[in-house]
């Protein structure tokens, strides 16, 4: 089977490390090309011997199809050779699966496209006319990649007339040290008097942590804390916040960490992995939960819900409901040893290695 090479088009290289490690990836099988448009506030976020444009101002986000038309340029001014590309790859739907459409059709390359959050729940689902340039560009991709079932789903559910068999599920990766440091959980009768909840992302209100703070507030049967380790955007004071528990809950804000090996203590001197927000394109915090044998609680309907089975390495919840977050929590607890077990067999489905051959696999059924 020929070889496939891919021209790249990521204007959300540099908000997530997945992109890189992606490109990391690839291009130890293949010569792909990568062009990646993104907005000059970036520049302190450069990356040594990439070739990253930063052409995107606050105008562009104003009136959004000028950023298109910058893509395209950017296409021709680079010179890249028609020869050495055999189909373009947008890793957004809207951002960068319009200028990757009306490109196959001035090169004649055929594209696939890749569905993430902001694409559904922003794009989609607010305007009408995004909503009508999403499937066309459905329509026309060779393969669509979903890094979330859930995500997946609303789409069939958007455009049933889409032929949904092209719809793959392709998730995020864990960065190789999470791959290096797999550890499985000891249990030794562990009574779960106390339950040591974790929670790593940015204190933001997308990330919905008021929910976790309601359940300190509200129960109080066993002591529970809760460690939360990232940015404070909203500047919340955690010690006046402690003030508002249950007696004998706590809180314990680390703040950022950068230090991997710090941040791998963390995860292993912790029980439980809770985050519940309300809109998650995958969220690889809880992959990386699950390599240090934390079961996990996510949300329902969203992210990573439908890669594993019920009670398989954690449970669903609704992001609105502190009384199902206390019954998941039980549920948990009660079958901890069992859960536990199962978070070391899920961790090969999200290595980089295995899912850069997964999507060269498809690249070429679809292509050749």
């Amino acid at each position: 089977m020929v070889q496939k090479n891919a021209l790249h088009i990521n204007s959300y290289f540099l908000t997530n490390k997945i992109h890189y490690n992606f490109l990391k990836e690839i291009t130890k099988h293949r010569q792909d090309k990568f062009l990646i448009p993104v907005y000059k506030s970036f520049r302190e976020k450069h990356i040594e011997g990439m070739d990253i444009d930063y052409v995107y101002s606050g105008i562009d986000k104003k009136l959004f199809f000028t950023k298109i038309f910058k893509v395209i340029y950017l296409f021709y001014k680079k010179k890249f050779n028609n020869k050495h590309i055999d189909y373009i790859h947008a890793h957004t739907l809207i951002s960068d699966g319009i200028p990757a459409y009306l490109l196959s059709l001035r090169i004649r390359k055929k594209y696939v496209a890749t569905v993430r959050g902001t694409d559904v729940n922003f794009f989609i689902e607010k305007s009408s006319m995004f909503k009508s340039f999403a499937k066309t560009i459905l329509s026309n991709a060779s393969i669509v990649f979903f890094v979330s079932p859930s995500y997946r789903e609303r789409i069939k559910v958007i455009y049933p007339e889409i032929d949904s068999t092209k719809f793959l599920l392709l998730p995020n990766g864990i960065d190789a040290f999470w791959g290096e440091n797999i550890h499985e959980k000891k249990i030794e009768n562990n009574k779960f008097e106390k339950v040591n909840l974790l929670f790593v992302g940015r204190v933001s209100k997308q990330k919905n942590l008021e929910l976790l703070l309601n359940f300190l507030r509200n129960y109080d049967d066993r002591l529970y804390n809760l460690t939360i380790v990232g940015p404070n955007d909203l500047n919340w004071d955690f010690d006046s916040l402690s003030q508002t528990l249950r007696k004998g809950n706590t809180i314990n804000y680390v703040g950022e960490v950068k230090d991997m090996k710090r941040l791998l203590d963390i995860y292993r001197s912790n029980d439980i992995f809770v985050m519940l927000s309300p809109s998650e394109t995958f969220g690889v915090v809880y992959i990386e939960a699950l390599t240090q044998g934390l079961p996990i609680i996510y949300t329902r309907g969203d992210g990573i819900d439908g890669y594993f089975e019920e009670g398989e390495v954690g449970y669903s919840c609704d992001h609105n409901s502190v009384e199902e977050l206390k019954e998941r929590i039980d549920l948990t607890c009660s079958r901890y040893d069992i859960i536990c077990k199962n978070t070391r067999k899920s961790i090969k489905g999200f290595k980089w290695d295995y899912l850069v051959k997964q999507y060269i696999d498809h690249v070429n059924a679809a292509l050749n």
